[in-house]
Order: C-alpha cells, then sequence, then structure tokens
C-alpha cells in the first residue's frame, strides 16, 4: 500500500512536468521556423480563402454567411529595395484552377497588358514549391509562401531551401515584371 501512495505522488509531482514539454510535432514546427529565419525568411501566422470549402463551412448551422479560411503559416522573403511599381497578386491553390494556371486560382483584377508573358513563367517556379504550398502571394514588399508544413524531420532542410530558392525566383521575376510596366 505504501509503494502505491509513493507512485501516485510522484506522477502527481511529475506529470505536469511532462506536461509542459513540446511534443514532437512543436519541435518539429520549431525547426522549420528556426530554418526559414536561418534563410532569411519572415514567419508568420496567416489565413488563406479555401476555394474548395464545402458548403458547411460556408454557411453557420444557424444560416449566417461565414468567410471559408483556412490557417496556415507565411513564409516571406522581403524584397529589397521594394517594388513600389509591381502588382499585387494571391494564387490560391484549388482544382480545376484557371486555363494559365491549371490548379491555382488567378489574382483579380487581372496583371496589366505588359504581363503578358508572366504566368506562363511563372508555373515551373510554383510547381517547384515544396507540396505543402496552398497558395502564394507577391507584393511589393515581399515574395510569400503560405502554406503548411508537412515534411518530416530529414526533409524539412530541404524543404526550407525549397521554399527560399523559389520565393527568391519569383521575386526575380517579380522584379521584371515591375520593371516593365509604367
Amino acid at each position: 500500500m505504501v509503494w502505491i501512495l509513493i507512485v501516485a505522488v510522484l506522477a502527481v509531482a511529475v506529470g505536469p512536468i511532462l506536461w509542459l514539454l513540446p511534443s514532437r510535432r512543436q519541435r518539429q514546427l520549431e525547426k522549420w521556423r528556426t530554418l526559414a529565419r536561418q534563410h532569411g525568411l519572415v514567419v508568420e501566422q496567416a489565413s488563406i480563402e479555401h476555394t474548395d470549402a464545402p458548403p458547411e463551412e460556408r454557411v453557420s448551422a444557424s444560416g449566417v454567411p461565414r468567410p471559408a479560411e483556412r490557417q496556415c503559416i507565411a513564409y516571406r522573403l522581403p524584397l529589397q529595395p521594394p517594388l513600389d511599381a509591381a502588382p499585387r497578386w494571391r494564387l490560391v491553390k484549388s482544382e480545376p484552377g484557371s486555363p494559365e494556371l491549371p490548379g491555382w486560382l488567378l489574382p483579380t483584377p487581372p496583371l496589366p497588358t505588359p504581363a503578358a508573358g508572366y504566368w506562363p513563367q511563372l508555373r515551373p517556379l510554383l510547381d517547384a514549391l515544396p507540396g505543402g504550398c496552398i497558395g502564394v502571394e507577391a507584393t511589393p514588399r515581399a515574395i510569400s509562401w503560405l502554406g503548411l508544413e508537412t515534411a518530416e524531420d530529414d526533409a524539412i532542410d530541404a524543404a526550407v531551401g525549397q521554399i527560399r530558392d523559389g520565393l527568391a525566383a519569383i521575386g526575380a521575376l517579380h522584379r521584371e515584371l515591375a520593371a516593365a510596366l509604367p
């Protein structure tokens, strides 16, 4: 009986300490975000339109419409110097997508006329982004990868490197677009 009491007291004493330790998933996310910061990316929580959301996510049980959004993480690559003439756009992964970019919804309003060859050049860069990508955003100040951190521990280094390289390539293309606009 004494041993049971000793084990119970130890469990009560040690239990809260173990509860405070980060889980495997939390350690994995911390590794993702630390590596991203080391690669020069800014890490932020974000939300993105859920274009393929089922009806129950678009309307509450009482019939009130609500925005269908997904919580995700944004890895932003700052553009130095900022591109004041560059247009803003956001692509969201969606099936079937648009004719110009299958699998992606194009922004509205469309880009200016000098950007006619922009989307075909962007397609291979989007395909090279890691699988957890659910959106890409370009602003005059940053290029952003919006997604879910899904790689296993041994592939995190490669995934973060692919995100950084992909955003840098999209940034270079965005810089060319900004230079071509009046």
